[in-house]
């Protein structure tokens, strides 16, 4: 029994550390693509401008990482019947937790009550999209249980489109995440 729990946690800090590291080196890949050329000013004019326009300060790009990473994570692993649901959940509500102490560090310093209204309502908001994804993930994980009798073809097709419309589902999540957390947190 401790075996298979041992090898079931070792799976996931595996599965962790790969998606963490292929984000990782899909932002290395965008950073060298804009400076490759000679005339990389204007890239990366064009980049700073994008910046400057959805407020992607290092804080809110390292959650955006954190929370694609966690989301293809979790996705991935409701498709492998040996890992138990609890620790895929475990994993959701990770990302959630990192969100929380960063936003405990923001209400220690004192600031005007509208702002703290403002910032409490961001996180209700935030905390909303994540129950959301909850529920998304747990009919993802029936999903993936019913089909499990079906011929193996038909199997694969359906596990197919559940990934690729999750996948779709996790990245305007993204985006609505990105947008309340710049409109209403990181002020």
């Amino acid at each position: 029994m401790t075996n298979e729990f041992f090898n079931t946690l070792l799976l996931i800090i595996a599965l962790l550390l790969a998606f963490f590291i292929a984000v990782l080196a899909i932002l290395a890949g965008i950073r060298h693509f804009l400076s490759k050329d000679a005339v990389p000013l204007e890239r990366i004019r064009r980049y700073q401008s994008w910046l400057n326009r959805y407020q992607l300060n290092p804080e809110t790009t390292s959650f955006l990482v954190i929370i694609s990473a966690t989301f293809l994570i979790c996705i991935f692993t409701v498709q492998i019947a040996v890992i138990p649901f609890p620790f895929t959940l475990l994993i959701f509500w990770s990302s959630w937790l990192f969100q929380l102490f960063s936003f405990w560090k923001k209400i220690r310093v004192p600031q005007k009550m509208k702002i703290e209204v403002i910032r409490i309502i961001g996180l209700l908001l935030i905390t909303a999209l994540y129950f959301a994804g909850y529920f998304a993930i747990n009919a993802l994980h029936l999903f993936i249980t019913q089909i499990a009798d079906l011929p193996l073809i038909e199997q694969a097709g359906l596990r197919i489109y559940f990934v690729v419309y999750s996948l779709l589902v996790a990245i305007i999540s993204l985006f609505l995440w990105q947008r309340i957390y710049a409109k209403m947190l990181n002020q």
